[in-house]
């Protein structure tokens, strides 16, 4: 027996291969479809929400660091929903064996990245509330370059970890509808379980630590203006701590049950797709729901393309006059011009 990424036990080797030479069923249609249409659906959705924040955000300083989190969250969607789905229903790990290692390393630059960024964010949110004004006045080069730092660090780091020899590689495999690993024994006891925890851990406690510095700074501004002094405005920098606090929940959510395991069995294994692509599915919604400025730059954005196909598809009026025409509103201009009567000649009688 093999295990997954949770610690499930799957199938033998014998049944997994008999699931290659038998046509796909209806479980496995309905296990890689409903990946791919959840991946592609938020994709969509995660791709307009993001595009309304990069138009404006030099009006709103937060959008940058959401927008570059954005990016990240639709590759995750990529990583562990539409391409897990496709293996499923090619019945395909379509990489051979020799591209896993490599292919592991993108996919955790790309999770490493994720995590940072609720790092970045935080503090966004905390220095937006902290000190508005030198926040507004950060410049769009500094913000993205922070930004870009996550993707850095997260760089640096999978190439420090996956080339020690405690590193273990995991793939997809298509009949166990997720991710096993190479060795699982050698991943729970020569220390890259607990180095993932480590991580995760400390990409809790610092978003944590910056949440609730931000909430009591609001609190207390907003003591003030009950107090009759000046308070920090309920702006929509302070506004989109709401759904950012709203993410990180979800992400502890997920971490803690994939930890404590989702069962046994290849449905065990897809939950773990589930909550690893839900993890990045859910902040498009979370910002749709909480920020009504993201709200009303979307619905703008997709009001004004629907005006420009409109206006591309829909032929202007063309007015044509034939030069009969021309000659009778001639005539009727001439008719105009002359006095009707006598009275029009001399003018209003006078009192």
């Amino acid at each position: 027996m093999e295990n997954d990424s949770s610690g499930s036990r799957i199938s033998p080797s014998s049944s997994t291969i008999s699931w290659y030479d038998i046509p796909l069923s209806g479980e496995d249609v309905l296990a890689g479809l409903s990946l791919i249409i959840l991946g592609i659906f938020f994709m969509i959705l995660y791709f307009v929400v993001a595009r309304a924040m990069f138009r404006h955000d030099r009006e709103v300083i937060g959008f940058r660091f959401l927008f570059s989190t954005a990016i990240s969250d639709m590759l995750l969607l990529v990583n562990y929903s539409i391409w897990p789905g496709i293996t499923i229903l090619v019945k395909s790990e379509i990489i051979t064996p020799a591209m896993r290692h490599w292919f592991q390393m993108y996919m955790d630059w790309v999770w490493f990245s994720m995590c940072y960024h609720y790092m970045i964010v935080a503090w966004s949110r905390f220095a937006a509330i902290r000190s508005p004004l030198s926040f507004r006045s950060q410049s769009r080069r500094a913000s993205y370059l922070l930004c870009g730092a996550c993707y850095f660090i997260a760089l640096i780091q999978v190439l420090c970890t996956h080339f020690q020899p405690w590193y273990v590689t995991f793939y997809y495999e298509p009949s166990a509808y997720g991710m096993l690993s190479e060795d699982f024994n050698k991943y729970m006891t020569e220390g890259q379980s607990i180095m993932f925890l480590s991580f995760h851990i400390l990409m809790v406690i610092i978003p944590f630590y910056f949440y609730v510095r931000a909430i009591i700074l609001l609190l207390q501004h907003r003591q003030n203006s009950m107090n009759g002094q000046s308070g920090l405005d309920s702006s929509v920098e302070s506004r989109l701590i709401i759904p950012c606090i709203c993410n990180t929940f979800v992400f502890i959510v997920g971490q803690v049950v994939i930890t404590i395991g989702t069962g046994e069995g290849r449905w065990a294994t897809y939950m773990v797709l589930l909550l690893f692509s839900a993890n990045s599915a859910v902040n498009p919604v979370l910002l749709l729901l909480f920020s009504p400025t993201i709200r009303r730059k979307v619905m703008e954005q997709l009001h004004g393309s629907h005006l420009s196909k409109l206006r591309k598809y829909t032929p202007a009026p063309l007015l044509r006059e034939t030069p009969r025409s021309l000659a009778e509103m001639g005539g009727r201009r001439e008719d105009s011009l002359q006095p009707s009567s006598e009275s029009d000649i001399r003018g209003p009688a006078s009192c």
